[in-house]
């Protein structure tokens, strides 16, 4: 079904809002549901800045798909007038020779993105103050950069509506082939899931997440700390990640350990000290100038995880127009319009599902995000 079906998306987050827009653009008829604003502060996709950076390690999959997105962020931000990508690239900083950026170096050099190894002094020019002490390289990557994260969503929203699609808040029950919306029964030739972490709640036979909280933390710094200038850096081993100071928001600096459960209706959303601990702990260890740097804001946000961190992006069993996207696992954002590339494909017929993307048992295995491994609290 080329172009001028119809289909339900429900979801506004990323994944949703970004499928919406292409289908939308292919020309099917498209609705949008979400039950609450889109970008709203229990939203996984809300907050105002996520990384894009290609480096993962030997995945070539999701290292191209990360370069696609680039693309596309940058046609949509061209189409709406506003910079959604800020070009501030990214620094990896490598504990060993033969690590996970030693391995994205090669993906990134055999997929013809940019990317250099710089020693330690040449890393120190990158950043106001870098401690680099115990690390043996930093990889950079001068093409990633920072998606300004709120802007993102709203504009595949807003262009979405453009190209003709019908956006609705309101809340969305599984009805087998159908959507149940307001007290009646909502059809359309594809249906689209994008639940993010309340995908398992709805499907709990078929999809098993774990939703734990995420706090996310920002330090006041002088300007020499602004991004773009500083780029966003990542430390794989020690699981942290942040940029610079992004549009007067502070430093970014959090940790990518795996937080406790939480409920992303229920859950309150409040900073832990221990989470304070943990970024300021770090900011020592790797910016000292920023050590007593003032906390000046923070929000809480959630992980929707996989066992292996991979997306799921499949068709329901039993419902042969129904598709089920999410598990976005921490990393998912930045690949947005990629991933609803490849989703409009499989509505239309054009490829069929990946086998790595299905429903089912999954092992546990390593991070495809900045938390060296998947470690946990």
């Amino acid at each position: 079904m080329v172009g001028g079906g119809s289909v339900i998306v429900v979801g506004a987050g990323v994944f949703g809002a970004a499928t919406a827009h292409e289908l939308a653009r292919r020309g099917w008829s498209v609705t949008l549901l979400d039950m609450a604003e889109s970008g709203n502060t229990r939203a996984a996709s809300t907050g105002e800045s996520r990384l894009l950076r290609c480096g993962h390690g030997t995945d070539r999959w999701y290292t191209d798909w990360a370069w696609r997105a680039r693309t596309l962020w940058r046609e949509l931000g061209a189409s709406v007038g506003e910079e959604l990508i800020v070009d501030a690239g990214v620094a990896w900083f490598a504990h060993r020779d033969d690590g996970w950026e030693a391995s994205s170096a090669a993906t990134l050099e055999a997929a013809c993105i940019p990317a250099e190894r710089l020693d330690c002094e040449a890393a120190r020019r990158l950043f106001p103050d870098l401690s680099t002490d115990d690390l043996s390289f930093v990889l950079y990557e001068p093409g990633a950069g920072v998606l300004r994260a709120r802007r993102c969503v709203a504009a595949l929203v807003r262009q979405a509506i453009a190209y003709g699609a019908r956006y609705e808040q309101a809340k969305a029950c599984y009805d087998g082939a159908a959507v149940h919306v307001d007290g009646r029964r909502r059809t359309a030739d594809r249906v689209v899931w994008a639940c993010g972490p309340w995908l398992a709640r709805l499907f709990p036979a078929l999809i098993e997440l774990r939703v734990t909280k995420q706090d996310v933390l920002f330090f006041g710094a002088s300007a020499a700390w602004r991004t773009p200038g500083v780029p966003g850096w990542v430390d794989y081993d020690m699981a942290a990640y942040g940029l610079g100071d992004l549009d007067g928001q502070g430093v970014k600096c959090n940790s990518d350990v795996e937080g406790p459960a939480f409920d992303p209706d229920t859950g309150e959303r409040v900073i832990s000290p221990d989470s304070e601990r943990r970024s300021r702990g770090y900011l020592a260890r790797r910016f000292p100038s920023l050590v007593d740097a003032p906390l000046v804001s923070g929000h809480v946000c959630q992980y929707a995880l996989t066992a292996d961190t991979e997306f799921i992006i499949d068709r329901h069993p039993e419902h042969e127009g129904v598709w089920l996207l999410g598990g976005g696992s921490g990393h998912g954002f930045k690949h947005g319009p990629a991933v609803a590339e490849h989703v409009a494909d499989l509505l239309e017929g054009r490829i069929e599902p990946y086998q790595r993307f299905r429903l089912g048992t999954r092992a546990v295995a390593g991070a495809l995000r900045t938390a060296g491994g998947g470690v946990r609290e």
